[in-house]
């Protein structure tokens, strides 16, 4: 083989992985991004979730100073300072103090502490920038008051 063949053949194998390059390299960064956003998107879940679960444990066990069970507002201001520490805002709280399971004859009082967060697809701009789903962390405890 001359160096004229051998010069060829080498630019042809560069260009070739050049080619293969501009076809693998945007999958593998779409793969990678899509692993950093289900991530992110767990991440904020189970944030909400534990923000809910602190909410509804607030609001089951009375406030030792007056004995009394927290209000709504208390609680809603437990979760937002709770989802505030991981950069969450904008979610919607829901209290609902009245859920009843009769069990028989005997009838418990829960809490049901619901979060909803609108979640928005942030990894690739512009490629996504329509997904929008809303997350929701939810929590029910019994009543310590309760029978």
């Amino acid at each position: 083989m001359n160096i004229e063949a051998r010069q060829r053949r080498s630019t042809s194998e560069r260009g070739t992985a050049i080619v293969e390059s501009a076809i693998i390299l945007p999958v593998f960064f779409l793969l990678l991004f899509g692993v950093f956003e289900a991530g992110r998107f767990m991440n904020t879940q189970q944030v909400l979730t534990d923000a809910a679960r602190e909410g509804a444990r607030l609001a089951v066990t009375p406030l030792t100073q007056t004995n009394t069970l927290p209000s709504t507002g208390e609680i809603t201001t437990r979760v937002n300072d709770f989802l505030g520490s991981a950069s969450i805002t904008g979610a919607t709280v829901t209290v609902d103090n009245a859920v009843s399971v009769v069990t028989g004859s005997i009838t418990t009082t829960y809490t049901r502490v619901r979060v909803d967060e609108p979640y928005q697809v942030l990894t690739v701009p512009g490629f996504f920038s329509m997904l929008q789903v809303t997350l929701r962390g939810e929590a029910l405890m019994r009543n310590e008051t309760s029978e």
